[in-house]
């Protein structure tokens, strides 16, 4: 089972810490992009320790320049045990406009509530 997280506090990503899976260039620019975190395992017994953890980047401005001392607010976060369902969710979100509009609204609404 995945569970998903929201950044409230934050909302953008600070360091690139996973490898990016995917990437694709948003209609009227900008791009969402994809990251997964490595899977942490025990040396000694080869065990899972944490799960793996994956999420979507959204950048919203089409001028490179304009993206300059700006970091990309990552829109959603998602947990699991499972790989390749973590990554078929996370590609599902990814490719689809009307969700990731969404999920930036509801970030932005988080965003504002904090202020």
């Amino acid at each position: 089972m995945l569970d998903q997280q929201q950044d409230a506090a934050g909302g953008v990503h600070d360091a690139r810490s996973g490898a990016a899976l995917y990437r694709r260039v948003m209609p009227g620019g900008g791009y969402v992009e994809v990251e997964l975190d490595g899977h942490t395992t025990d040396a000694a017994s080869g065990d899972a320790i944490a799960p793996h953890h994956g999420r979507i980047i959204m950048e919203r401005r089409a001028d490179p320049g304009r993206r300059y001392g700006h970091r990309a607010p990552v829109v959603a976060e998602l947990s699991g045990d499972d790989r390749d369902e973590l990554m078929s969710d996370l590609f599902r979100l990814a490719c689809d406009n009307a969700a990731l509009a969404r999920s930036l609204m509801r970030l932005q609404t988080l965003q504002s509530r904090a202020h």
